[in-house]
């Protein structure tokens, strides 16, 4: 797990909510959180197995809401 690149996980989170395959509410939330974590990562103040567990989470998470119907 602790391979896993925190740039892509961002990505893959930004891909699927700009594809609309899950709301964008959480995923630009979700794409908020990993660049937050990609900071605390670079700067040293969290392990990477976590940094990297923490992307996965909200990934996970963003993966869970399905997008809502467009308002107009």
């Amino acid at each position: 797990m602790a391979s896993e690149n925190l740039a892509e996980i961002r990505d893959r989170i930004r891909a699927a909510w700009t594809g609309r395959r899950v709301c964008g509410l959480v995923g630009i939330a979700a794409t908020l959180r990993v660049e937050r974590i990609m900071v605390l990562d670079a700067r040293g103040r969290i392990p990477r197995p976590d940094a990297v567990r923490m992307a996965l989470e909200a990934e996970a998470v963003a993966l869970c809401f399905a997008p809502l119907p467009r308002c107009d």
